[in-house]
């Protein structure tokens, strides 16, 4: 199974209808990227809902051009995903 820094390190080539399952927000967590059609794989490996991967692309889009169009790393992406998925608002700046 996959990690969220896994899910996140190849975030480009995921489909925006997409969604991302996990068992927490650490980079760590176990995670499942499922296409949607209803599929109960996620719950019955324990996974909760994450974010869709067309929100999760944008809070890495809005990360970089609130910082000057910075290109963020993969664990400043883990942070505005992580942000995004619990606040369902965007990283501010420091």
């Amino acid at each position: 199974m996959l990690t969220l820094r896994d899910v996140v390190k190849d975030l480009d080539q995921l489909d925006d209808d997409e969604t991302i399952y996990t068992d927490g927000s650490s980079p760590a967590a176990r995670a499942l990227v499922v296409a949607p059609r209803g599929d109960d794989q996620p719950r019955e490996a324990g996974l909760r809902y994450f974010l869709e991967v067309a929100l999760a692309k944008e809070a890495v889009v809005v990360w970089s051009e609130w910082r000057e169009g910075s290109e963020p790393t993969i664990d400043d992406k883990l942070m505005a995903i992580s942000y995004y998925a619990h606040h369902d608002a965007y990283l501010p700046r420091d």
